[in-house]
């Protein structure tokens, strides 16, 4: 009886994993560039605050709330936060960012999802080097 549940089981895993959606991601990348404006630390973590301006959205404000979420290791966690950006035009749009981060060195690499408000969502890829400030990060439409 415990045979026939375990192989129910796994050919049920099986089907539902080889018809699952992948993130597709199609469209033109939109990149930025930026710098680090603010740090913030706390006991579980910090904020870092980045500025830039891109041609698609405009000038770009971002929050990471990064925490030290993985007890294995201080060099990877998570992360939330938050963006708005003004065109030139003056329209605004906003985003929610969640994800993962990586530490290798002064060179942070982070992982998210956006959910932006004018109806894009992105997997955005930053890298941000704490030595320079700089920040370089590319965004992939779905």
């Amino acid at each position: 009886m415990k045979v026939s549940i375990k192989i129910a089981f796994v050919s049920f895993f099986l089907t539902v994993s080889c018809t699952a959606q992948a993130f597709d991601v199609t469209g033109e990348e939109v990149g930025l560039n930026g710098s680090v404006t603010s740090i913030s630390l706390t006991d579980t973590g910090g904020v870092i605050n980045v500025v830039s301006d891109n041609d698609k959205y405009g000038k770009t404000w971002l929050t990471y709330n990064i925490m030290l979420s993985n007890p294995n290791t201080q060099d990877r966690g998570s992360f939330d936060g938050r963006a708005i950006a003004i065109n030139t035009d003056g329209n605004r749009a906003s985003a929610t960012r969640q994800g993962v981060w990586t530490r290798n060195g002064h060179i942070y690499s982070f992982m998210s999802l956006d959910d932006v408000s004018d109806g894009n969502q992105y997997l955005c890829i930053t890298e941000i080097n704490l030595m320079t400030d700089k920040v370089e990060m590319r965004f992939y439409p779905k």
